[in-house]
């Protein structure tokens, strides 16, 4: 390639740098794009998934229920309160698992409030039965996948989720109590 230096004289450079710049340049736009490509199909993979038409969740919602009466009469043996049981919400997945909140109530072994369960064949999984990791991975999924609703109420674990945290906590955005 040759350059005119100022129309003096011509100087022969090598295209090398050119090369290796325009290799860069696309490199990178590739790696970008394959990036963003990755990044939607894992945003498209871990997304909520679809509520249920009115045709299925009708068709769906009385296995729900029954499964939902066996998973609480074994909720309850678990916890074992004198008290009826204080349910957040509870939903059963696409397939059949039953998720939610309960009011623990000391069942644990001190004040708990509002603690998340999962089930595995009808039984009820807390947090403290399994490893930090599988909990948390299978709650993931739990939330992503409400398809049927078994029980309105709140989603937020812990004292403020409770009847009691209701008229003691209040909501708070920027630094200010909100009404």
């Amino acid at each position: 390639m040759t350059v005119k230096d100022f129309g003096t004289r011509v100087v022969k450079r090598s295209r090398t740098p050119l090369v290796f710049s325009a290799v860069a340049v696309v490199g990178a736009l590739a790696a970008l794009m394959f990036t963003v490509i990755d990044l939607a199909r894992f945003e498209h993979d871990n997304a909520i998934k679809r509520a249920p038409t009115p045709v299925q969740r009708t068709r769906y919602a009385p296995a729900a229920r029954a499964e939902w009466r066996q998973v609480r009469t074994h909720l309850e043996t678990r916890l074992n309160q004198t008290l009826p049981l204080e349910l957040g919400a509870v939903w059963a997945t696409r397939s059949g698992q039953v998720c939610g909140l309960v009011n623990g109530r000391g069942s644990f072994g001190g004040l708990t409030a509002m603690a998340r369960f999962y089930t595995v064949d009808q039984r009820p999984v807390f947090h403290q039965d399994v490893d930090h990791i599988a909990f948390q991975k299978a709650w993931f999924e739990c939330r992503r996948d409400q398809y049927v609703m078994l029980h309105e109420g709140t989603t937020e674990p812990g004292f403020c989720g409770t009847e009691l945290g209701k008229r003691r906590c209040y909501a708070v955005k920027n630094g200010v109590r909100v009404e």
